[in-house]
């Protein structure tokens, strides 16, 4: 069968991939959160696990004899398969290792020896290999995929599939062979440098539909099949808690490599889509924008990138202060010091905006008055009072979010109008800043006939808390500002 075509997908999972063996480079731990992530998926692989964790110890006692002996050796037998197809990444393919791979998990130390018969997706019977032909045909496959020629020339996610499909073709062992064969697609896969791959119960159809195709000749779809899950498989892992963190503090790294020597203040911003509303608050405040640079953080795991950060910048420039930027959304006061008193050991002060985000600050009528002074601060005042009535029900939706772990839907209970009134009675607190200055842009923009400029610095943007961090640097710099 000829695999030398090429595939999209193939593009987007070595780009991908190439992405994560760039961070390898930068710190080890990438290549063991990636074993432990591959370890993870050979052992549901196994399928053998089912057996202690589905029981609690008053339930194990309970059990008869033989079933409990089962459950103790499937945990040895799960750590055996798991360690052997780790082992067997390292080494050429061999018949040998697949058969030992069928004894350790069903005590089969030899092909099936009897004819077997398949039903495929459209119910019609298909048959496998015979029985006096398995050895033959088990030997030529994996002289086949040990062949440097054809590892040269065809796409390893491409000969992973097609190895796996013909396992299930062969058919080489009385049971487990659907189980064997995913394990030896994950073995070709890890072997190559691309993570193991789960089919979940979603996809079965879909992936049967394929194994169709290919016993009609066609083995495109099979091979895209395993690569979408492939693909899908990197985005999960790169999604993971452990990665983006590392992934976070690599970035900020190479950010601070730009920053100048003589900065004196360093602001950490988890949004930079609002790094120029924030700079504008900070200008506004007292800083010196030319001694400040301004890192975002967004996309890190969290806000813990930030304290890794900080921790970072303090060894590398002792003598630059640290500013932590974060909105504050939805979360409690409580929350909100617990975070501050983190950050506060080690010496970086946390800036969390009093609503609920940077833009909550530019629902101002003295500053847009300033902007704009053809308009009085009565008729700003009255436009803002119409755009936060208008996001009201979405500030409540994020609220409930907050609350109850899910959107609000039509609901009418006495928890629904708590949460209403909470909003309605301290709107600046909770109203949905960045939809609410969207939505006075534009009535400000209707009102004014041209364009809208409120992002400059104002007097009516001074933040005392900022000003009083601005002061401890730039003494001379304590003034108000006039334009």
């Amino acid at each position: 069968m000829k695999l030398t075509f090429s595939l999209p997908e193939f593009r987007d999972i070595d780009i991908r991939l190439a992405s994560v063996r760039k961070l390898a480079q930068y710190d080890p731990l990438i290549t063991f959160i990636r074993e432990r992530f591959q370890v993870k998926i050979a052992r549901h692989l196994t399928s053998l696990r089912t057996g202690k964790e589905r029981y609690s110890s008053g339930r194990l006692e309970k059990l008869p004899y033989d079933d409990l002996k089962q459950v103790y050796l499937g945990i040895g037998k799960e750590r055996a398969v798991v360690q052997l197809l780790l082992d067997m990444t390292s080494q050429p393919l061999s018949t040998r290792y697949i058969l030992l791979l069928s004894e350790i998990l069903i005590g089969t130390v030899s092909y099936r020896e009897k004819e077997k018969y398949l039903v495929n997706v459209n119910g019609d019977r298909q048959v496998t290999t015979p029985s006096g032909r398995i050895h033959d045909d088990m030997e030529e496959l994996v002289d086949w995929y040990n062949n440097p020629v054809k590892a040269g020339t065809e796409h390893p996610v491409a000969r992973a599939a097609w190895l796996h499909y013909r396992l299930t073709v062969i058919h080489p062992f009385s049971d487990w062979n659907g189980r064997i064969a995913r394990l030896m697609l994950n073995l070709a896969l890890m072997r190559d440098g691309y993570l193991p791959v789960l089919i979940s119960p979603d996809e079965r159809q879909n992936y049967y539909e394929t194994l169709k195709e290919a016993d009609q000749g066609n083995a495109e779809p099979i091979i895209r099949f395993i690569a979408r899950q492939e693909l899908d498989t990197i985005d999960d892992f790169i999604s993971s808690p452990d990665y983006l963190s590392i992934l976070g503090k690599y970035e900020l790294e190479r950010k601070l490599q730009n920053i100048n020597k003589g900065e004196k203040y360093i602001v950490l911003t988890e949004d930079s889509a609002t790094s120029n509303l924030l700079g504008i608050l900070l200008h506004s405040s007292g800083f010196n924008m030319a001694e400040t640079s301004m890192i975002s953080y967004e996309g890190c795991s969290k806000i813990a990138s930030a304290n890794l950060f900080s921790v970072f910048v303090k060894e590398k420039m002792p003598g630059v202060k640290i500013l932590v930027h974060r909105d504050r959304d939805y979360l409690t006061d409580a929350e909100v010091e617990e975070q501050r008193e983190t950050f506060s050991r080690i010496d970086t002060h946390l800036f969390v905006t009093q609503g609920t985000d940077v833009e909550s600050y530019f629902l101002n009528a003295g500053h847009i008055h300033h902007c704009h002074p053809e308009m009085k601060e009565e008729q700003v005042q009255e436009l803002i009072r119409q755009a936060v009535h208008e996001v009201f029900p979405k500030s409540v939706d994020y609220l409930w979010k907050k609350e109850f772990g899910r959107h609000k839907t039509e609901d009418h209970s006495h928890l629904s109008k708590a949460v209403e009134d909470l909003v309605r009675g301290n709107p600046d607190r909770f109203t949905h800043g960045k939809t609410a200055l969207r939505v006075l842009s534009h009535l400000v923009q209707d009102q004014i006939q041209r364009k809208v400029v409120i992002e400059k610095p104002s007097p009516f943007l001074k933040i005392a808390e900022l000003n009083q961090l601005a002061r401890s640097i730039w003494f001379q710099q304590d003034k108000s500002l006039s334009s």
